[in-house]
């Protein structure tokens, strides 16, 4: 995929975040699978996010931690394999305007989690107002 290339994305999954092994995850194997993508990595990208309003992440078979390239995550399998996860790096949580320290764990954050192909990318949802006519009659 060259810097260039446009990739249309849809709404996949919603995801809370994790905690496993003194790491920060969300599972979503459902957005993975989107990406078209069975085993591999994903390299985030959190200074998109002032342009385009999400964290996108471009998918490659290759396997790269956290270690290697602190914004990249490999993809985790999960009890027997089927679920699948990613580590969600600091600046990402950042981006999103989560404090990585303050996660009160009894109600994690949720994420929207968008894909297409090789590719997801993460938002926060928006708190959505609704007006409801609750059917009273009005006294005139």
């Amino acid at each position: 995929m060259t810097e260039d290339e446009k990739v249309d994305i849809r709404e996949v999954q919603s995801a809370k975040l994790r905690k496993a092994k003194g790491s920060i995850v969300v599972r979503a194997t459902n957005a993975i699978r989107a990406a078209g993508l069975k085993d591999g990595s994903f390299r985030f990208d959190p200074y998109a996010v002032e342009e385009i309003g999400m964290v996108p992440a471009i998918g490659t078979e290759e396997r790269i931690d956290g270690r290697t390239d602190p914004l990249a995550s490999s993809i985790r399998f999960e009890g027997d394999g089927s679920v699948m996860m990613l580590t969600v790096p600091r600046e990402v949580l950042e981006a999103l305007e989560i404090d990585p320290d303050d996660i009160d764990w009894d109600n994690p954050p949720e994420l929207n989690v968008w894909a297409g192909d090789r590719l997801i990318a993460f938002e926060r949802p928006d708190e959505r107002t609704v007006q409801v006519d609750r059917g009273e009659d009005s006294k005139d």
